[in-house]
């Protein structure tokens, strides 16, 4: 089965994106880096300004929104110590924004539908500036 990152990815060179991934693996026991820590692709298109962003994912999407809007808290161990980092909201994506460059979250899921195949659903989260605030809206995503 393909990831949400492959899925995403395919959608957009469908709709004739240039697309790169650019989340790296930060080692072998940490999960990994998104570029200005939350995108996982980016793609340019010939007749659109700017350079979209996407995080990809499955249904999980209101953590990641939090994470991005709100901040949130990592555990680890540090010699032998339960120690939390308190990770505050992003703040690349607001230049991102103020720069022209559109940011989504892309969200799969499969639905059954009775007496048909089971299809992948997109839903579509976009981050948009209002009155100098980042604010997450859905779009309606036409299957």
């Amino acid at each position: 089965m393909a990831s949400p990152l492959e899925r995403s990815k395919a959608e957009l060179e469908s709709q004739g994106y240039h697309v790169w991934k650019v989340e790296r693996p930060a080692s072998i026991y940490a999960p990994t880096l998104d570029l200005f820590n939350c995108m996982d692709l980016v793609a340019i298109h010939d007749d659109r300004l700017g350079v979209m962003g996407i995080q990809c994912c499955a249904e999980d999407v209101a953590p990641h929104i939090h994470k991005i809007l709100s901040g949130y808290e990592k555990k680890k161990i540090k010699k032998g110590e339960l120690v939390t980092e308190i990770i505050p909201p992003n703040p690349y994506l607001k230049t991102w924004l103020k720069a022209g460059n559109p940011f989504f979250i892309w969200a799969w899921r499969l639905r059954k539908h009775e007496g048909t195949k089971p299809t992948w659903q997109l839903r579509e989260v976009e981050f948009v500036l209002i009155d100098g605030q980042v604010i997450a809206r859905e779009n309606e995503v036409k299957p």
